[in-house]
């Protein structure tokens, strides 16, 4: 009996990404994460410290 081979399907494309996901969806390395991180902290109590700034001039 003859062997019968599968026939090998074509591979389909991924569907096309745009610049803007490839930029923003992608991994960050844990570096980014950090400094991410760090610079939403310092704006946090930058912010933060203007109000009590603020809040302690009207008393």
């Amino acid at each position: 009996m003859a062997k019968s081979y599968k026939r090998r399907k074509p591979k389909k494309k991924p569907p096309p990404v745009s610049r803007h996901d490839q930029i923003f969806k992608r991994k960050r390395s844990t570096a980014e994460k950090v400094m991410l991180i760090m610079g939403i902290l310092i704006a946090l109590s930058m912010l933060l410290s203007l109000v009590v700034n603020l809040a302690s001039s009207q008393f």
